[in-house]
C-alpha cells in the first residue's frame, strides 16, 4: 500500500499546479476561496459549477457570481475566463427542520438579480433537497459542456461566508466523475427554488432556530442596522443627492432611468448617487485594485429600514455610487422612501417633501456601511 503524501496549502505557492502524483494527496485548509471558486474556470475554461452544500447564504452567492462576472469584464481577465459561466447548487439541509420564508425569497431575489446583470455571462440554479435523507455533503465540481473534463473538491466547507472566510475549513481534491455522479444521484431528490410546488414540499416558517453553518458572522441576517449601530463606526460621510447646481438631474442621479432617446426601454428606477471628485472622501469606499479593472470592490449596505444592497463605485472616475447587480433597486428604494410609485420622475420637491436631499453613509469596515436617508 502507498503511503500518502498530504500537501498542505499553506506550504505551496498560489499559483499551482492541481495535479498530485500518485499517492500524493492536496489538502486545502485555509484561503482557499479563490482555488475552488475561481481557479478552475481561469486555468482550464471550465464554465459550469456544480455544488452540494447544506446551507448557504445570499452574502456568498451575490459576491462570488458578481466577482466572476467582474472578472469576465476585468481586461486582465477578460480572456481568460469563460464567457458564459452556469453554476447550479443544491441546498441538503432544509429539508426536516424548513426554512424561513424570508430567506427563501432573498434567494430568489438574489438569483434574478445576478442573472439579469448578463444572462448572457452568468446563469445561476438553485434547489433544494426535498425528498429521502438530507444531504449535508459539501461537493464542489467544475466542468465544461461537454463534460469531457472537470475537477472536484470535497470537505467540510459549505457555501458560505463562514466557511470560506472565517472558520477552520478542510477540502480536498476528488475523483470529479465519481462527484458528478454523486451530484446526479441527490439532484432526483431536488426542486428548484423558482418551482411554486416548492411550497407544497418544503415547510415554511417564520421563525426557526437557524443551524450555525446556515449564518455568515456577517450576514444581513446577524448584523441588522440596530446591531451595526451599536459598533463603534470608522467613519462616515454624507452625499447630496442633487447636482453641483443643487438640482435633481432630468437623466442622471435619481432619474438615470430617464437618459437616452425617448422611448428607448430603460428601467424608470435606475439610479445612482452622485459622486463626483469634488465630494469624493479618498480612501472610504473600495477603490481598483488596479487602475484598468472595470470595477471597483463591491461593499455591502444596510439601510436604516432594513434593506441590504451591494453596492460599489461606477463610472469615470467613480464619479457614481450604484447597487451592482442592479442600478434600479437603489432607484426603487430611493422612490420608496419619497413615497414615489415606481419608476416616478424624482423632482426638487420630493426631497423638500421628504426633508432631506443627502445620504449618510457610516463605515464599519472597508467592505461593511449602513447608509441612512
Amino acid at each position: 500500500m502507498l503511503e500518502a503524501v498530504i500537501l498542505l496549502n499553506v506550504q505551496r505557492e498560489k499559483e499551482f499546479q492541481y495535479e498530485t502524483k500518485e499517492g500524493e494527496i492536496m489538502i486545502w485548509t485555509n484561503d482557499f476561496e479563490e482555488d475552488i471558486l475561481y481557479l478552475p474556470a481561469k486555468r482550464y475554461q471550465f464554465n459550469k459549477l456544480y455544488i452540494v452544500t447544506g446551507f448557504t447564504d445570499c452574502e456568498m452567492i451575490a459576491q462570488h457570481l458578481i466577482r466572476l462576472h467582474d472578472r469576465q469584464n476585468n481586461k486582465e481577465n477578460k480572456r481568460a475566463y469563460p464567457s458564459h459561466i452556469e453554476i447550479n447548487m443544491i441546498l441538503g439541509m432544509y429539508k426536516r427542520n424548513g426554512i424561513t420564508l424570508k430567506k427563501h425569497e432573498k434567494i430568489k431575489e438574489t438569483l434574478r438579480q445576478i442573472n439579469r446583470i448578463a444572462p448572457q455571462r452568468i446563469q445561476t440554479n438553485c434547489y433544494y433537497i426535498y425528498r429521502n435523507q438530507e444531504v449535508h455533503s459539501k461537493l464542489y465540481i467544475w466542468t465544461n459542456d461537454k463534460h469531457s473534463n472537470g475537477i472536484a473538491f470535497m470537505g467540510s466547507a459549505n457555501y458560505s461566508i463562514n466557511a470560506f472566510r472565517v472558520r477552520r475549513e478542510i477540502l480536498t481534491k476528488c475523483d470529479w466523475q465519481e462527484a458528478m455522479a454523486y451530484y446526479d444521484s441527490v439532484f432526483e431528490d431536488t426542486i428548484s427554488c423558482f418551482n411554486e410546488e416548492v411550497f407544497d414540499k418544503l415547510k415554511f416558517k417564520e421563525n426557526i432556530v437557524v443551524q450555525n453553518d446556515d449564518l455568515s458572522l456577517f450576514n444581513y441576517e446577524n448584523l441588522t442596522y440596530e446591531q451595526l449601530k451599536q459598533r463603534k463606526p470608522i467613519d462616515q460621510l454624507t452625499i447630496s443627492w442633487l447636482t453641483s447646481k443643487g438640482d435633481v438631474g432630468k437623466s442622471s442621479g435619481p432619474n438615470w432611468g430617464y437618459r437616452g432617446k425617448k422611448g428607448y426601454n430603460r428601467n424608470p428606477n435606475e439610479a445612482y448617487i452622485p459622486y463626483n471628485k469634488a465630494r469624493q472622501k479618498p480612501g472610504f469606499f473600495p477603490d481598483r485594485k488596479q487602475p484598468d479593472d472595470l470595477n471597483c470592490p463591491l461593499f455591502k449596505v444596510v439601510t436604516d429600514d432594513g434593506e441590504v444592497f451591494f453596492m460599489r463605485m461606477a463610472q469615470e472616475n467613480n464619479k457614481a455610487i450604484h447597487t451592482a447587480t442592479s442600478n434600479s433597486l437603489l432607484g426603487g428604494w430611493l422612490r420608496r422612501k419619497l413615497g414615489l410609485k415606481p419608476g416616478s420622475f424624482v423632482t426638487l420637491e420630493d426631497f423638500q417633501r421628504y426633508g432631506r436631499t443627502d445620504v449618510t453613509f457610516i463605515k464599519y469596515a472597508d467592505d461593511v456601511f449602513i447608509m441612512e436617508f
